[in-house]
Parts: C-alpha cells; structure tokens; sequence
C-alpha cells in the first residue's frame, strides 16, 4: 500500500489558494482591531469613573462647606448677646425694677441627664428580679 506524504509547504500554498482565505483574512483583522480597541474602551471607562468621583467629592466639599456656615449661624444665634439685643430691640423688653424670690418648701427634684432606662438599676430593682444563675440553680436538684 502506498501513501502519499504531504509538505506543510503544500498544505499551506493550498490554503492560501482556498476561496475562504479572504474571508479570514478579514475575520482576523476584525478580531485584532477589536483587540486593540479594548484598552482604548478601558481608559475611556476609567477617565469618566474619575470624572465622576471628583464631581462627587466637589458635591462633599460644598455640602460640608454649607454645614459648617449653617453651625456658624447656629453658634451667632445662640450667642447671649445677640438675644438679649433682640429681646430689648425687637421685643421691648426690659430688666425688672423690681426682683422677687419665692421659696418653694419642697426640695428640687435631682437633675438626671440620662433616661431612667439607661441608669444602672437602683438596689430595690435588683433584689426584685432574682438573677438568672440563681433560677437555674433553685432548678436543679442539689443535695
């Protein structure tokens, strides 16, 4: 039996002879331009993140800007001249001729800054309630 051998040279002048070698010709010079349009795409991506990260911290900037204006005003406002010129001025107010002191026989209730719920428990609270170690060993059968 007898074979025939090809060359690769055979094998690729034949190629190059084909009517499909046109064709992808083409496909791969699409292919290779896609390519090389990807880092273009990429860089245009990364320009406009950019772009809009800093139009967002120029947005910060101002808002922060706006609210240190707005606690200036508030610190203005709350000035204690500035209300005792506005209650003389605007409102008409005077000091009294005459100041009045009244007792009152009932001591002032104690000043708490916090909420009752975020004071520590007073010591009727806690002898009320047992703890809950000592319901688990009230439970348990111990000689």
């Amino acid at each position: 039996m007898a074979t025939i051998q090809r060359t690769g040279r055979h094998i690729v002048s034949g190629l190059l002879r084909s009517p499909n070698m046109p064709t992808l010709l083409i496909i791969s010079a699409l292919v290779i331009g896609a390519a090389a349009l990807i880092p273009l795409v990429q860089s245009s991506i990364a320009t406009t993140t950019n772009g809009n990260v800093r139009l967002l911290e120029q947005q910060r900037d101002d808002w922060q800007a706006q609210i240190q204006e707005l606690e200036l005003d508030v610190a203005t406002m709350a000035g204690l001249n500035r209300i005792e010129n506005e209650a003389r001025n605007g409102l008409k107010m005077v000091e009294p001729k005459e100041t009045r002191y009244i007792t009152v026989p009932v001591e002032a209730p104690e000043p708490r800054r916090l909420p009752s719920r975020y004071l520590p428990p007073t010591a009727d609270e806690r002898e009320a309630e047992p703890s809950a170690w000592k319901k688990l060993l009230d439970w348990l059968p111990l000689p």
